[in-house]
């Protein structure tokens, strides 16, 4: 059995900082004021797939879906929580119409490619941007995202700070996207280059086109 992630009374809020002047119910995001992803924050904590996965009271029950807080490295519950704390496998069967997380899919990406997703395709490609610089990015990326599920390719735009990566599955490929959101990757390279490395993790509709991705 597993054991708690955090404290629930410390567990870090759910809520996204407000980043304009209304709120879209529909897509999930603020208009009128800064654009989506311009306002980061990394998050307080971080799953470790190795340390935190294990049986809950969800892994006996056929109809659950992954801990989507589990995923994020802050689940409260432990072994009483009600959803699975594991990465996806080729077995597990889950609706089109849902994420892995049980989330409803809509019919349409967002128009930032945020959001939960949509069920009109299978999304196996996560577009990942504002990676900092590294002497071998291509590891680097493996490296962060492999625990995950297993990779099928990477592609590397080194100089754009960019990156493909394509996973056999897409539920893997949506676990990934909540588990790696405005996380950092490797610190040395944040430190050295006196930056922020918050990647941005969006679905992307081919490992060779970023036009609806663009990351300023």
């Amino acid at each position: 059995p597993v054991s708690m992630q955090v404290d629930a009374a410390s567990r870090p809020p759910r809520a996204e900082p407000q980043t304009g002047t209304t709120y879209n119910i529909w897509y999930n995001k603020w208009a009128g004021g800064d654009r989506w992803g311009q306002v980061r924050v990394k998050p307080e904590t971080r799953v470790d797939i190795a340390r935190d996965s294990g049986e809950t009271v969800g892994s006996r029950n056929p109809e659950a879906y992954f801990c989507n807080f589990f995923a994020r490295g802050c689940c409260p519950h432990g072994y009483h929580c009600r959803f699975i704390h594991r990465i996806p496998e080729d077995t597990d069967r889950i609706e089109r119409t849902r994420d892995c997380f049980g989330r409803e899919l809509f019919g349409n990406l967002r128009d930032d490619m945020g959001g939960v997703g949509s069920f009109m395709r299978e999304h196996h490609t996560l577009y990942v941007g504002r990676i900092g610089p590294s002497n071998n990015m291509e590891e680097m990326v493996r490296r962060h995202f492999s625990p995950f599920g297993r990779i099928s390719r990477l592609k590397m735009l080194p100089s754009k700070g960019v990156a493909f990566v394509t996973y056999t599955n897409r539920l893997n490929a949506e676990f990934a996207k909540e588990a790696m959101a405005d996380q950092s990757l490797d610190n040395n390279e944040v430190s050295r280059q006196q930056r922020a490395s918050l990647v941005s993790v969006l679905p992307s509709h081919a490992c060779g086109s970023a036009a609806h991705a663009t990351d300023a």
